[in-house]
């Protein structure tokens, strides 16, 4: 029962950070909320379907099809989360240029928020598809009883989504409220780069690409990856103890990536606003 709750506490807690700083992000977006649980309810359909069909995946890749599904899950969501952060850099400009007229950029967002969707569906369809992986893997080689298996996944659960509750009540309270646009940005960006390290760690450790494999440095004396610290540091900030080039490649690749596409955003929405001052 510990290591399914342990697994499952870790996912939620995943999930509810992640879920946090998106719902910091879009905070004063009207209907946001709606979009991000849609996102939510589309995720859930995602990990129902992606469960039958787990066992498939492995053995008509010979081993590593849940390697191939979770490294393109995490670089999907790569993706996504840069887009947004992107999105709503451009969304702020727009907000404090014409704060009196919030409902017309929402009406100008409205593509935006199906992106929101996406995000928020692929964000709970990569954890509850790594929770599924595990706790499969778990229950293979040990006998569980429904009992003890249900009450593992509800203490994992209920845990996980209080503690990442906590924290994000806590970050509203200390924040001003012009702060938390730039705190959930900046968080966003490390998660990013975190994800997109976990991608590069999964298809270098399956053997699927080779390039910048070897393990850089190991700050496991310091923080262990698998310390509760390490663990909130790695979805906080995408730290990893023992990370090789690749990993670190791609951390770094996508937060100056993020930051050029943010500048060239900007810079766009400042001409268009000059343009239509005109």
């Amino acid at each position: 029962m510990f290591k399914i709750a342990l697994v499952v506490f870790r996912e939620c807690l995943e999930i509810s950070l992640l879920l946090g700083v998106i719902l910091a992000v879009t905070k004063q977006i009207e209907k946001s909320r709606l979009y991000i649980i849609a996102g939510v309810m589309l995720g859930v359909v995602f990990a129902s379907i992606f469960a039958f069909f787990t066992r498939k995946l492995s053995l008509s890749f010979g081993g590593i099809g849940d390697e191939l599904f979770n490294s393109g899950i995490m670089i999907l969501i790569t993706i996504l989360i840069s887009w947004t952060i992107i999105w709503m850099q451009g969304y702020g400009v727009k907000v404090k240029q014409h704060i009196n007229d919030l409902s017309v950029k929402i009406h100008e967002g409205n593509a935006s928020y199906f992106m929101l969707v996406f995000l928020v569906a692929t964000t709970i369809l990569r954890e509850s598809a790594e929770i599924i992986i595990l706790v499969y893997s778990i229950s293979s080689v040990e006998t569980i009883s429904s009992s003890i298996y249900l009450q593992g996944v509800i203490i994992g659960a209920t845990s996980g989504f209080l503690l990442g509750i906590v924290i994000y009540f806590g970050l509203i309270k200390i924040a001003n409220q012009k702060y938390i646009f730039k705190i959930s940005t900046i968080l966003l960006m490390l998660i990013a780069g975190g994800f997109a390290a976990s991608a590069a760690g999964i298809l270098t450790s399956s053997g699927l690409i080779m390039f910048l494999s070897d393990q850089l440095w190991d700050s496991s004396w310091l923080v262990a990856d698998r310390s509760m610290v390490g663990k909130i540091l790695h979805i906080v900030t995408g730290y990893i103890a023992r990370p090789n080039g690749l990993q670190v490649l791609a951390y770094f690749t996508t937060i100056l990536l993020i930051n050029i596409f943010i500048q060239i955003k900007l810079r766009y929405s400042k001409n268009t606003s000059i343009l239509l001052q005109k």
